[in-house]
């Protein structure tokens, strides 16, 4: 009975290792190739997005931060049932983002291999977009801590350039986009890309520096368009 490795054109392959990806990731991207995994890491990597959300949430002191925009008029009782809605729209938004995109993100992958010319199938870029989410939430997961645990309050993540330099609006949210975890699991899905899609090593860093540019402009647009809505 096979249990954690299976027989592939004689030879065997190891299942891969969710966490594994933090040590050893080329290794298990070539297992995932193999043998793709989705149910398992998708209920952990699940579960660190929603325990992250809520912590950050609960952390952030909403009504706090909306004082600097089109609120002055509210009192003090509408300021915090407002930051109450808001807290709680936060964390709806959170989870139910965070979970889509680990479905919608892979379909974006396997058309990244396939115009590179690799062949590949909606599952293993299921796993390898999975098993990179893994480090994207676990930062989701420490900030979330760090917001609960202590006074800091923010609408950007702590562990990115935004959490650093003081900013606002547009460069804020650009500066957002450039956080630890998050380009760590880009630097991996590079990887993965070469390793589980079969396409060159070029190809994978040239698809994830394409995809990583079209989320800064989004991030400029997106913070543009607020800034002049709360001006």
């Amino acid at each position: 009975m096979e249990t954690n490795v299976e027989k592939n054109s004689g030879m065997v392959t190891e299942k891969p290792s969710l966490f594994g990806v933090i040590t050893s990731p080329a290794v298990q991207f070539e297992r995932i190739r193999e043998r793709p995994v989705v149910w398992g890491p998708l209920f952990i990597v699940a579960v660190i997005i929603i325990v992250g959300a809520v912590l950050q949430s609960l952390g952030t002191d909403y009504s706090e931060l909306l004082k600097n925009g089109d609120t002055q008029g509210l009192s003090a009782e509408q300021m915090e049932t407002f930051g109450t809605i808001t807290k709680f729209g936060a964390i709806a938004g959170a989870i139910f983002g965070g979970i889509a995109a680990l479905f919608i993100a892979p379909l974006i992958y396997w058309l990244c291999v396939k115009i590179s010319g690799g062949v590949t199938t909606y599952k293993k870029m299921l796993s390898l977009g999975l098993f990179t989410s893994l480090i994207s939430s676990l930062g989701l997961l420490i900030n979330g801590i760090v917001a609960f645990t202590t006074d800091a309050s923010s609408f950007y993540s702590m562990t990115s350039l935004a959490g650093i330099i003081p900013s606002d609006g547009a460069l804020a949210s650009v500066l957002n986009t450039f956080e630890i975890f998050s380009i760590w699991s880009y630097v991996l899905l590079a990887i993965g890309l070469h390793k589980t899609g079969g396409i060159s090593k070029k190809a994978g860093w040239i698809s994830v520096i394409v995809l990583f540019g079209i989320l800064v402009a989004f991030s400029f647009f997106s913070g543009l368009i607020n800034s002049v809505a709360g001006a």
